[in-house]
């Protein structure tokens, strides 16, 4: 395991201090986190920027079993719906991520120098 990981575990933990939680479902939940956030990002590793959304996540997938993220509910059907993807909040921040990994500012300009020597 490696200082990522470790990290965003410890931090969870702090977040989920007062939930019962098992070693193994929260590195699966971290190790899912990571792995999700880096495919929305096309990048091998968790950049340190993310590590924070990374904890968001693992928090919010936790507290799911405990119905955190309904989008909707009705109590005399007992009907329970809930946000389909945890990461479409962190949308724009991916976006812009990808948008200065590719040199392109917010106006969709190319942030690439030409010099003529």
């Amino acid at each position: 395991m490696d200082d990522t990981t470790n990290s965003i575990v410890r931090r969870s933990r702090n977040r989920l201090a007062d939930d019962s939680i098992t070693d193994d479902a929260l590195f699966e939940y971290v190790q899912t986190a990571i792995d999700r956030i880096c495919l929305r990002l096309a990048v091998e590793t968790l950049p340190k920027a993310f590590e924070s959304i990374a904890v968001d996540v693992v928090v919010k997938m936790h507290r799911r079993t405990f119905y955190e993220g309904i989008a909707s509910e009705s109590v005399d059907t007992l009907s329970t719906s809930f946000v389909n993807d945890l990461l479409d909040e962190y949308a724009d921040e991916f976006q812009a991520y990808k948008d200065r990994k590719n040199n392109v500012d917010e106006s969709g300009s190319s942030l690439k120098v030409v010099r003529f020597l």
